[in-house]
């Protein structure tokens, strides 16, 4: 095991992942009180408030979000998970919750959403 890093992603709520997550098919738990990813020698268990299990988004440690002082949801995974999270979760989770924002909006249609592996996401919308 290694020790676990916060990563301050500005995506949304806890509310907003949690949903984000169950539309791209990610299994998830999340319960009245925090539940912890498991630490090893390097580290002890780290609470958290939505866990997700090893191997999700080819993770080889549980992972897991926090909400900060903003109320924003922010990554928290082992070290050697950071970087292929932030390719397999984060480009689709960001995608997934600007398209999410924008469907609500009753005066615009998304007509595409392309979530690309350098972080960046398309959209195409216009005017309903």
């Amino acid at each position: 095991m290694s020790r676990f890093v916060e990563i301050a992603l500005g995506l949304g709520s806890l509310d907003e992942v949690s949903a984000a997550l169950a539309r791209l098919g990610l299994a998830f738990e999340r319960a009245e009180d925090p539940v912890s990813l498991h630490g090893g020698v390097e580290c002890g268990d780290v609470p958290v408030d939505v866990r997700v299990a090893a191997g999700a988004c080819e993770s080889v440690e549980d992972f897991g979000f926090v909400a900060d002082a903003a109320g924003l949801a922010n990554l928290v995974c082992g070290e050697p998970d950071r970087a292929r999270l932030e390719r397999t979760l984060v480009t689709p989770l960001r995608a997934e919750l600007a398209r999410s924002r924008l469907v609500h909006d009753a005066t615009l249609a998304v007509e595409v959403v392309e979530a690309r592996e350098d972080g960046t996401v398309r959209l195409r919308v216009r005017p309903r």
